[in-house]
């Protein structure tokens, strides 16, 4: 409950990181009215930019330095100078927003999008050079990055076992694997 306390009191604007949070505004502002003015029917626009704007989120209020475990760091230290997983969402708030751009026909969501995307790279270029570029620290994580990997692998081992069935991809069989995306016609089949 303290880290959603703390999270939640890091949204406004902070006298330390003034020009970083009026930036991240701007990200937000600009990726919501994408969001906004998608065509019906955009599902990868719509999910793009509503990863873009979670990744906002995470960013400006330092998640990962509250919810993992921040070691001997603070978790704003944590979050923004040593965590691999900050610079990745920074990545997204740069990616999503021109693939946005590139898979709409409607001009107006082409335009928000180039400029998100741009706004986005040099978001992400600035906070890499002047926070993460040079850090002291013996890991790409603030805790133990041996226990990190494990449970990322364990977790989309699982998550593979348990969306196997529902989304039927590589798999041929549903017990053989294979990279065939669906049924082969029966005259496309050799024996």
């Amino acid at each position: 409950m303290e880290e959603l306390r703390a999270i939640l009191e890091s949204v406004g604007p902070s006298s330390d990181t003034l020009a970083w949070d009026l930036t991240l505004y701007a990200l937000f502002l600009l990726n919501v009215v994408i969001l906004l003015l998608l065509p019906d029917g955009s599902t990868l626009g719509t999910v793009l930019s509503i990863a873009v704007i979670l990744c906002l989120f995470i960013d400006k209020t330092y998640a990962f330095g509250h919810i993992l475990d921040s070691g001997p760091y603070s978790p704003e230290y944590c979050h923004a100078k040593i965590f691999v997983g900050t610079y990745l969402i920074r990545a997204v708030i740069f990616a999503a927003p021109l693939t946005v751009a590139a898979s709409t026909d409607k001009d107006s969501v082409r335009t928000l999008g180039v400029i998100a995307g741009i706004g986005g790279a040099v978001y992400m270029f600035l906070r890499w050079f002047s926070d993460q570029r040079e850090v002291d620290a013996p890991n790409i994580t603030c805790f133990d990055s041996e226990a990190m990997v494990h449970s990322a692998s364990l977790v989309l081992v699982l998550g593979r076992v348990a969306l196997r069935n529902w989304l039927e991809l590589w798999a041929i069989d549903r017990n053989v694997p294979g990279a065939v995306f669906g049924d082969l016609a029966a005259h496309e089949v050799e024996v």
